[in-house]
């Protein structure tokens, strides 16, 4: 080990040596708690170095930063604040070897499994999750550290938008068990195509392609189904043989009828995943069941709110071409007087940007509706007679403050930088 390295890792022992009597990290001075170990972190608009000070004046143990000239009182220089961190974590994850860890990625629908996964698992180990999305090369370190002695199963969402991604974050996070929800068409841009897409989402099963690890593969997307046939090492498959026409997401796994919250006959297939890794993991059926029937969603993903005018389905915080079709597929077959559909526009396509959004709207001519409103300049040369298109959501909730719905079924979804979320209280 040259010097260098040797140094590295001192310093790394010594600040985990802090850590354990100081285990909880803020990224954020104007959130520090007594005793946080701050972590400067730095951005295209933002420089954590400059609030070290500030940090430690609002009780933070130590700010860790990778400027020399905000060095200070309670300050630890490192060369730099995110690889630091990075290690740290992966320090951290390696004194528990003996932890169940289990990595989740896919174009749609991983958090959404990560969080039934985290209500099924938890009937039967102290399990911790990632939060909300914190899906990346820092959201992953920070969900790392939360682990404790009495920590008994870990799952860490994967998010990528570049090739190399995941595998960067497998080496991070060192899973022993993977699963891929789906592989469709999202980050084009980052990608390339949607080779690179395949290629960058099974970087996931590709690391666990060796013994002692284990891969849980969905056999109804063909891309993992493709894949399944060069993997090595250990696998789980499993597929949905029985499909139940509901308006939420239902489910007959092995004979039991789950009824979820979920609106959108596709998360029938992230129920199933959560239920396979129950299994898995001998979590008792029932208790699975309940887990899954009490889910309700939250932040706007396949969530139904009910107002005193109209039923919204709002599923906006993200939107891709694979999502929107499963969506507008599924809005299609709804049985409703009044339907709606609000759609934003769908962001980093790069060159294939045109066509998706053109698809789109072909696809929403097919659908019988009572009005369309598009939102983006995505879709403004397909827009014509037949829909409402507004640059921004800001200028569709104004229309729609002065344009009263009453009584409709409206879906609600797009890229979450469209802010289609915002329309909810015009409705």
């Amino acid at each position: 080990m040259g010097s260098n390295a040797k140094d590295k890792k001192n310093r790394i022992e010594e600040l985990y040596n802090i850590f354990l009597q100081h285990p909880s990290i803020t990224t954020d001075s104007r959130n520090v708690g007594k005793g946080d170990i701050f972590f400067a972190l730095k951005g295209d608009n933002f420089n954590g170095n400059k609030f070290a000070s500030k940090a430690i004046e609002n009780g933070a143990s130590i700010a860790v930063i990778d400027e020399k000239e905000y060095d200070g009182k309670g300050c630890f220089l490192v060369d730099d604040v995110l690889l630091t961190l990075q290690l740290l974590a992966n320090y951290h994850r390696r004194q528990f070897p003996d932890l169940k860890m289990l990595a989740i990625t896919g174009t749609n629908g991983k958090t959404t499994t990560k969080e039934l996964t985290l209500g099924v698992l938890s009937q039967k180990y102290r399990t911790i999750a990632t939060q909300g999305n914190l899906n990346n090369h820092i959201g992953v370190p920070l969900t790392l550290l939360r682990i404790n002695t009495s920590t008994e199963f870990a799952i860490i969402e994967m998010g990528a938008n570049h090739k190399g991604e995941i595998d960067f974050l497998c080496k991070i996070a060192e899973p022993i068990y993977g699963l891929i929800t789906n592989i469709g068409k999202a980050h084009l841009e980052g990608f390339g195509s949607f080779e690179g897409i395949i290629q960058t989402k099974t970087e996931l099963f590709r690391y666990l392609d060796q013994p002692n690890r284990f891969c849980i593969i969905n056999m109804d997307d063909k891309s993992l189904s493709d894949y399944s046939l060069s993997h090595k090492n250990k696998t789980y498959k499993y597929s949905l043989s029985n499909k139940i026409n509901s308006e939420k997401a239902a489910l007959d796994f092995e004979g039991h009828i789950i009824q979820s919250n979920l609106i959108g006959s596709y998360n029938a297939q992230n129920i199933l995943a959560a239920m396979t890794i129950g299994k898995l993991f001998d979590v008792p059926l029932n208790l699975s069941i309940q887990a899954i029937e009490s889910y309700n969603p939250q932040n706007n993903r396949s969530q139904i709110l009910k107002t005193n005018n109209n039923t919204l389905i709002l599923d906006c915080y993200n939107a891709n071409p694979s999502s929107l079709y499963a969506a507008l597929n599924d809005f299609k077959e709804m049985k409703a007087d009044k339907k709606y559909a609000f759609i934003g526009a769908m962001k980093e396509l790069g060159n294939t940007s045109k066509q998706e959004h053109q698809n789109i709207v072909q696809l929403l001519k097919n659908i019988n509706l009572e009005a369309v409103i598009l939102v983006g300049k995505e879709f403004k040369e397909f827009s014509d007679n037949s829909f409402l298109w507004f640059e921004t959501s800001q200028e569709a909730r104004d229309y729609l403050l002065n344009n009263n719905i009453v009584g409709g079924i409206i879906l609600i979804k797009g890229s979450h930088s469209t802010q289609m979320d915002i329309l909810a209280d015009a409705l």
